[in-house]
Order: C-alpha cells, then structure tokens, then sequence
C-alpha cells in the first residue's frame, strides 16, 4: 500500500506549496487595479488573499447494481490515505475568488504525483466554461493541448504521435477572464497509481 496525505489549500498570489507527492501552484497578473503604488497594492493582496485555492481527493470505487451494471462513485480521501496500485484517484482543485473585481490571467497547475499515471482524457473544468486545457510532458517547462512525442520507426524515419499517459507531468488550466467576482472554479484530474 502507498501513503499520500491530502491537505486543504490556501494560497496568496502566485504562491506555490508542496505537499508530499502534490504541488498546487497558481499565477495570476494583474489581476488587481487601484490608484494606490505597486508596493500598496501587493500588501493589500498579501492581506485580502484574493483566490483560496482547495485541494481535495477523492478514489473511485467500483460496484455493480442490481441488473448487473457498473456503478462508479468517488469517496473522499482523508489525509494520510493508503491506496494500492491500480487505484484510480480524482484530484478537485477548487480556486475562489474572494475580490469583488473579475480576476485575469488565472491559471491552475497540477503535477501528476511521482507514482502515477495521469488518466486520458480526464481533466475537465467542472464550471469553467472558456477555460484552457493544456499538458506537459517535460516537468512542466512547455505545455500543449495535445501533447506529442517524436518516435523513430523501423525504417529508421521519424514520425511524431500524441504522447502517452505515462509521459503526462502536468495539467495546466488557464482561465483568461472567467473568474468572476466572489465566485469560484472547479477543475479536476484523475491518476492511477502505479
């Protein structure tokens, strides 16, 4: 069995905490105005914490009703959780924006946890309509919305093909201007442990 502990959130603006086998990290610019000076203006969103981000998981479970058919349903993870492999895993990122003005140039970033897979095609914006989906496949230095590998074939050409889910290292969603005011935004991704 794997442990992985699951902890609730909180980040500040362009903030980035690791937590074992996890990393959230979000990037927002300009995405406060007001006639005070730069320096004001950063303490000010030191202090109001403009976008909470929450970071829950959840493993999916596996049943059969009545009539034989299959029935998926996903169960909160409580910290310090013990999964085996083959277990699939959904990762809920929850951002909210607690300003009363309309946050730009918002965007959530996901590792996929050392000793998973990421599931294709999984990653959705639950209630971000707009939202960009895009992934790497190199630790997170570039990302594409489908990523690709270059492979040579047995006559020696090389060819290019959509990366496979192993090759997945991170889930980026970029919101642009959907995060309104006093509202929030669900993403999430599902992983398979190795």
């Amino acid at each position: 069995m794997k442990k992985f502990e699951i902890k609730s959130l909180h980040l500040a603006i362009g903030a980035v905490v690791i937590l074992p086998m996890l990393l959230l990290s979000t990037a927002i610019a300009s995405n406060i105005s007001s006639t005070n000076s730069p320096v004001q203006d950063q303490k000010v969103a030191q202090k109001q914490q403009p976008v909470e981000l929450l970071l829950s998981a959840e493993k999916r479970q596996v049943s059969r009703d009545e009539s034989g058919a299959e029935k998926i349903s996903w169960n909160s993870l409580p910290s310090n959780s013990q999964v085996i492999p083959g277990s699939v895993l959904r990762y809920v990122v929850t951002a909210k924006n607690n300003t009363s003005r309309n946050m730009r140039n918002l965007s959530v970033t996901q590792p996929i946890p050392n000793g998973m897979v990421y599931v294709l095609p999984s990653a959705t914006s639950l209630n971000a309509s707009g939202s960009k989906l895009e992934f790497s496949i190199d630790g997170g230095k570039t990302f594409s919305t489908r990523p690709i590998i270059r492979v040579r074939n047995r006559d020696g050409k090389i060819e290019e093909r959509p990366a496979p889910a192993d090759a997945y290292t991170h889930v980026r969603w970029d919101f642009g201007e959907t995060l309104q005011a006093n509202s929030n935004v669900m993403v999430s991704y599902q992983v398979r442990v190795k």
